[in-house]
């Protein structure tokens, strides 16, 4: 027997304040979250449920419907972080690294009462609970006002990798791709600065420097909170069928046309696509995947990227949880294959990758996912920011290269903390 889902309130806003604003309001509250949903965003705070760690599997198990309801299914969702450690709850790996400060593997809430905005202004609240909470969160909503996002005084960034280290890493790896022990390592730094403002704050640096981004979101936990200002879909997952958008290849602004012709950079890219495709495949019908689009422009106000599109028809049977699973974490920032590649970045990388390089996701009440990859992502605890950054390595990397471009991703980071 198929239970009925719950009814939803719904309580359309006169005057809607930004995303941000509200955000800003609701920060003291209990685990405040911002993320996308359905081609608009989602701010909610005090979720009814908190489910950590490997648990969160068990949690987002519901059944991927041939239809979608669309954003309103966010009430009764689930929200929060699936940190890149928690790869190993799907592969076998060696133990991840201790990261003292840093987040908890993984932490999702379900939000009975969200705010919907839609992408030309428009807000709507919905819920599945009492409409008391529609109307607190709207009297929330009308006093909400933009936070600040002025000058920060300049911080002192240091790095888990220094210059020398980075190239020695890229070296070891380019040893290990000539053995034909792998193809393609993700290699990344931590960057670290002092942080002693408020979390909103930086968001509101972060998102400003790193102009728009498609998966920008905002994570709080007791622990701290992740700010993300990524630009990379992991899977997305409506009316059955399931989108994944990866990025590979990187070139500093105006370099598009070098960056679409290099054979390096092509190479790099077809490889993290069909890893894609061959992650998707296990939840697809048979036949069922394929690529709409390959070799796309993606620009930011940083760096050029290329960028591609997997589509997958998935099987009647497929839970979130399934789909989740099956590309978790993200082949453009593992490498190929894939668990071997994550073997070496676990010796390689000194630091763990805290809330980079995992996920930021959404989860509808109709299995329904939006979910990001972390890149261009921070961890803010405890009087101090980190930042990950870094790039794929392949045969034909340059060292100098490859540290060279690890920085310019980190540019957001630099500006929001005042270093630039």
């Amino acid at each position: 027997m198929i239970s009925a889902r719950p009814a939803i309130h719904r309580l359309p806003l006169d005057s809607a304040p930004r995303p941000e604003a509200l955000l800003a309001a609701l920060a003291a509250r209990d685990r405040p979250v911002l993320a996308p949903f359905s081609g608009h965003v989602i701010v909610a705070c005090d979720p009814a449920e908190v489910v950590t760690g490997a648990a969160v599997w068990d949690a987002v198990t519901t059944a991927c419907a041939r239809r979608s309801l669309g954003p309103e299914a966010a009430a009764g969702g689930w929200i929060g972080l699936l940190g890149y450690d928690l790869g190993g709850t799907i592969e076998r790996l060696p133990p991840p690294r201790r990261d003292p400060g840093g987040p908890p593997l993984a932490a999702v809430g379900r939000y009975e009462t969200v705010a919907i905005f839609d992408p030309y202004g428009g807000c709507t609240l919905a819920g599945i609970g009492p409409e008391s909470a529609l109307r607190e969160l709207a009297d929330v909503a009308r006093l909400a006002d933009q936070p600040p996002s002025g000058p920060h005084p300049p911080a002192a960034v240091t790095t888990s990798l220094d210059a020398a280290a980075y190239r020695d890493r890229v070296s070891r790896t380019r040893t290990l791709i000539r053995a034909g022990d792998c193809y393609q390592v993700n290699l990344t730094q931590r960057l670290s600065a002092p942080w002693t403002d408020s979390p909103v704050a930086f968001a509101m640096r972060l998102w400003a420097a790193a102009g728009p981004s498609s998966h920008r979101a905002y994570v709080g936990m007791p622990e701290g909170v992740v700010v993300s200002a990524s630009p990379e879909r992991l899977v997305r997952v409506s009316n059955g069928v399931a989108e994944s958008e990866p990025i590979k290849g990187t070139a500093p602004l105006g370099d598009w046309e070098q960056l679409s012709t290099s054979a390096k950079d092509r190479a790099e890219h077809v490889m993290i696509v069909d890893l894609v495709r061959n992650d998707l495949g296990r939840v697809a019908r048979a036949g069922g995947v394929s690529v709409p689009r390959i070799f796309g422009y993606l620009s930011t106000p940083y760096v050029e990227h290329m960028v591609s599109e997997v589509r997958a028809e998935l099987r009647p049977d497929v839970t979130a949880a399934d789909v989740l699973r099956a590309v978790f974490p993200g082949g453009s920032v593992t490498g190929t294959p894939k668990v071997r590649a994550m073997e070496v970045i676990r010796e390689l990388e000194p630091v763990a990758r805290g809330a980079a390089f995992g996920s930021v996701v959404t989860v509808g009440t109709d299995g329904a996912i939006e979910a990001s990859i972390t890149i261009r992502t921070a961890w803010v605890a405890g009087g101090e920011v980190r930042y990950w950054c870094g790039g794929a390595i392949v045969w034909d990397s340059d060292p100098d290269a490859e540290l060279a471009e690890a920085w310019a991703k980190a540019q957001p980071f630099v500006h929001a903390v005042g270093a630039a």
